[in-house]
């Protein structure tokens, strides 16, 4: 594994009116990322995401990205069961990676992802803002990529950000100043840190971000790519 990494997706929902601009910042940057599409994207855009799918991940981010607390076993499993359906019908595979709509997640949600072939989930975010409510998965857990106790073959990608848990994620990089980030970064250099943004998002300092990343030697990995290098022997 890379001395630092940072883990760059998008989730993509609702629309796709940014896309475009956000994978001509990627290629410009050489940045590889993983794109955690709902099965309701994937139907109405089939065109476009198998075009992405030749340079970037394509992983699941739920079908109706209902909220996962709101929903029953089967629900959940429907969910599930009707974005592989679809990613086996386009991709010809099973999709390897999972985020939860909003990072919602719990133990009954990692165990459905585990018995249905997923290799990895990124939902849980380890530290988050004292000052912002989180509704994910509850309690402190590593700042690295690790494997579930109770369910050894799923890999937690979680969404880490930087010092006292400010994210680097669309709607903090567009609203706080970039100046803070620099500040952050010449202070402190995570070994480990996750750049995210939304299909919708502002991209207010999101190549800066990028920039700075680079500046900072950090390499671009997906989802995958980052299973790989903590595959479990």
């Amino acid at each position: 594994m890379p001395d630092k990494v940072c883990f760059v997706s998008v989730d993509v929902e609702r629309d796709i009116e940014k896309m475009e601009e956000i994978i001509d910042i990627f290629k410009e940057n050489k940045v590889v990322a993983t794109l955690f599409a709902t099965g309701q994207i994937l139907e109405k855009y089939q065109l476009q995401i198998l075009k992405w799918a030749e340079d970037y991940e394509i992983a699941c981010h739920s079908f109706t990205h209902r909220f996962w607390n709101t929903l029953s076993h089967e629900e959940r499993k429907k969910e599930l069961d009707n974005f592989i359906d679809l990613y086996r019908r386009f991709f010809k595979r099973l999709p390897l990676g999972f985020r939860a709509p909003s990072h919602i997640i719990d133990e009954h949600g990692l165990e459905i992802l585990e018995k249905n072939g997923f290799l990895y989930d990124s939902s849980i975010v380890p530290h988050y803002p004292p000052f912002k409510k989180y509704r994910g998965y509850k309690g402190r857990f590593p700042l690295i990529p690790y494997y579930h106790l109770k369910l050894p073959r799923l890999l937690e990608i979680p969404v880490r950000g930087q010092m006292f848990g400010i994210p680097l994620a669309g709607a903090w990089i567009s609203r706080l100043p970039y100046l803070l980030y620099k500040i952050l970064f010449f202070i402190y250099c995570p070994g480990f840190i996750t750049l995210s943004i939304h299909s919708w998002d502002s991209l207010k300092n999101f190549k800066k971000i990028i920039k700075l990343l680079e500046s900072k030697n950090y390499q671009f990995l997906n989802g995958e790519q980052i299973y790989q290098n903590y595959k479990q022997k």
